[in-house]
């Protein structure tokens, strides 16, 4: 890859601030380009005129913050401006190519009012805290690639998810059909859906936690890492590779092949070692079940905490109050003590059922608490 391959042009009505995220976030892949906010005419016509300097636009949530700005406008504003002039040409302007759009602010809470207005937050790509952004390189990189692939004017399934012609018929049908469809929308609008609605949810696709519940195995062991290489082959390698994913359904389906058609959701993690140690001589002696959490009965794991990652049954969790769009889509749960305590409550989840409610409480009442 060339240097300072992929560029991102950061408007933000506080240069010092912008400076100190250039400087932190720029690597031999990846230059910031920082501008101060310019009035609304001027702004789009430099963006018009200069859309091959850069591949995305990172826009501060205040551009007319300061006294002395120049914007009349908002963030917003100028993102609805730069979807329409991606998809059309008005009065004979529109851009060639379709480009990603990141949102950042240094205010406190700011996350949360977008996440309630579902038009604005529709327009980004990302809305970060701006001391987030620093971490984001694999993300920016990931985006810029997945534009350009998507810009294209024939693209596969396999080209968006990776996933072979067979192997699509291993995983949810309706998934693979709404893959179809949005693949054929504007780049944006199939960023968008793969981020919140595949990658961005446990179903389909789950993380390295969820992987280490189901496969019974702790991955603090020492064969944790032999472990990993063996399920190479149903990791994701879609476009946004940015967070090692896998594919729910492949895993499921090789563990049925392999091993005498047991179901492995209902194994124990020390009967599922045991397969996996009777099958790979190199990992015997080498895997650990991870332990029970507080409260915790049962040792057939299957999902993680959203908040910790702790391994646990879905017996074991409380469920989180979510709204679940798709099929493919799973509930997400929490252990007894992060229900307890709520440290991450309003970060990583929000409530639970209302049932899992008073499933809480009389866990109180029988045990004293």
């Amino acid at each position: 890859m060339e240097n300072k391959s992929v560029s991102y042009l950061y408007f933000d009505d506080v240069a010092v601030t912008a400076n100190t995220i250039k400087d932190n976030l720029e690597s031999e892949n990846l230059s910031i380009l920082v501008e101060r906010e310019l009035p609304w005419n001027e702004i789009v016509d430099y963006l018009l005129n200069n859309e091959s300097k850069f591949d995305g636009l990172i826009l501060d949530w205040r551009l007319d913050g300061d006294d002395d700005s120049k914007a009349n406008f908002s963030s917003e504003a100028l993102a609805q401006e730069c979807r329409r002039l991606q998809v059309d040409k008005i009065n004979n302007r529109g851009f060639e190519k379709s480009f990603p759009i990141i949102l950042c602010s240094s205010e406190s809470g700011f996350e949360a009012i977008h996440e309630k207005d579902t038009t604005s937050t529709d327009l980004f790509d990302g809305i970060f805290h701006k001391n987030q952004l620093e971490d984001m390189e694999d993300f920016l990189l990931s985006l810029t690639s997945a534009y350009k692939l998507l810009g294209k004017q024939t693209v596969s399934i396999q080209d968006v998810i990776g996933l072979s012609v067979d192997n699509q018929d291993i995983v949810n049908v309706d998934l693979i059909n709404k893959i179809e469809h949005v693949k054929e929308k504007q780049p944006h609008e199939t960023v968008l859906f793969l981020i919140k609605e595949v990658l961005g949810v446990k179903g389909a696709l789950i993380d390295i936690n969820v992987l280490s519940a189901r496969l019974g195995v702790n991955n603090k062991s020492e064969g944790w890492g032999e472990l990993l290489k063996k399920m190479d082959s149903f990791k994701y390698k879609g476009v946004l590779l940015n967070e090692d994913r896998w594919w729910a359904d492949l895993i499921v389906e090789w563990w049925t092949i392999e091993f005498e058609g047991t179901t492995m959701k209902f194994l124990t993690a020390a009967e599922r070692i045991a397969f996996l140690e009777n099958k790979y001589e190199d990992l015997k002696g080498l895997l650990v079940e991870p332990k029970l959490s507080n409260g915790a009965e049962s040792k057939e794991f299957w999902t993680a905490c959203c908040a910790t990652g702790v391994p646990i049954a879905e017996v074991d969790g409380f469920v989180v109050n979510m709204h679940l769009h798709y099929s493919w889509q799973e509930r997400e749960y929490v252990c007894l003590d992060e229900a307890k305590n709520e440290d991450y409550k309003e970060d990583k989840w929000y409530s639970l059922l209302p049932y899992e409610e008073e499933r809480l409480k009389s866990y109180y009442e029988n045990h004293g608490e």
